[in-house]
């Protein structure tokens, strides 16, 4: 009786697990979403748009963080990049929005370091692993867009950025990145947004290469063996001498 309980509860565990990387994954999907929905001069869509990047630190959290002191940090951290953003819609500010972007993208490499390790740690290749898995991928075009968020703040002009102006509307240039980082990635390369500098193009550069890299290689090896592994419990089977004693 007491085994059945803890199977019970093994399997609660796993599925509550799954539904913590997809809620994680939907975050990710959300803000690539907002930043199509809400690209536009309306403060309230900016705000919005910035409640997007709290909820992944939220469900970062709540899915991936085994220390106390890496979730405190990530909601501290969270709560300053947040508050920043908000006072920056009223005071526009390089330094405040290198801050912004410097918070957010400690979340995310704190998380990308969380997910991998959880990931890529040795055991069977479920579901819930694949899930983690597409949820790097989309990091990966996160943490690319929030470094050349930080370059164009620090160096204006480093992307030829359509209808950007400087310090004037935050969100429309962290769409731009977001969505240059997504086509760099998958390496769609639609040419309306291109690097000018040196550094941009060599960092674009390494993430086309990245993203191919990764979806060729990782996850496609995660998928292939979770095809070819046998069940996580298989079920029994009578021997011989089972059957003769019954």
């Amino acid at each position: 009786m007491n085994q059945d309980a803890l199977d019970k509860q093994q399997r609660k565990l796993g599925t509550f697990r799954r539904l913590r990387h997809l809620e994680l994954l939907l975050a990710l999907v959300g803000i690539i979403l907002g930043q199509a929905i809400l690209n536009d001069n309306s403060n309230v869509n900016r705000t919005i748009f910035n409640l997007l990047f709290f909820t992944v630190v939220i469900s970062a959290m709540r899915s991936l963080s085994q220390s106390r002191g890496v979730q405190i940090f990530a909601l501290a951290t969270g709560v300053f990049a947040l508050s920043a953003s908000m006072l920056a819609e009223f005071q526009p500010s390089r330094g405040l929005l290198v801050g912004v972007y410097v918070c957010y993208l400690a979340i995310f490499l704190s998380l990308l370091n969380a997910l991998s390790r959880s990931v890529f740690q040795s055991g069977r290749i479920d579901t819930n692993r694949i899930l983690g898995a597409v949820c790097i991928y989309f990091l990966l075009g996160l943490i690319w867009a929030l470094v050349y968020s930080i370059i164009e703040v620090c160096s204006p002009n480093s992307f030829n950025i359509p209808d950007y102006v400087a310090l004037g509307v935050r969100q429309q240039m962290v769409c731009d990145m977001i969505y240059f980082s997504n086509v760099t990635l998958t390496t769609l390369g639609y040419g309306d947004i291109l690097p000018l500098s040196n550094l941009t193009r060599t960092l674009a550069n390494l993430e086309a290469m990245a993203g191919q890299l990764y979806v060729a290689i990782v996850i496609a090896r995660m998928v292939g063996v979770q095809v070819t592994q046998g069940p996580a419990n298989p079920p029994l089977t009578n021997t011989p001498n089972q059957e003769h004693s019954s």
